[in-house]
């Protein structure tokens, strides 16, 4: 696993699974699709699947989840909400390829 604060929200650490991992977090993404958020704890935490890549998916797939993610820490729940949360960060840290990929999910 490898572990980083977001170069979309540095108050966000981002953990993302690498192949070969094992753990409660591997075994929650099997269950969560391609991150999840961390909530009910003091620090921010966002886990993304890294092993994303091994499937071809490009940085910008993984910038897109791992903006999703922190979508969801400030909006809640709503799946649509976060997108547009996500993209809102993607474009001010003009990351355009990584909004579109959010963009076309809405």
């Amino acid at each position: 696993m490898q572990v980083r604060q977001s170069t979309l929200d540095g108050s966000v650490t981002v953990i993302e699974v690498e192949t070969g991992d094992r753990g409660p977090m591997v075994d929650l993404l099997e269950t969560r699709g391609h991150g999840f958020t961390v909530l009910g704890i003091e620090q921010r935490v966002v886990v993304v699947d890294g092993r994303l890549r091994d499937q071809g998916k490009t940085p910008h797939h993984l910038l897109a989840i791992e903006a999703h993610e922190i979508g969801h820490l400030q909006v809640g729940d709503d799946e649509r909400e976060a997108d547009r949360a996500g993209i809102r960060l993607l474009m001010n840290a003009r990351k355009p390829m990584a909004a579109r990929l959010l963009r076309a999910r809405l």
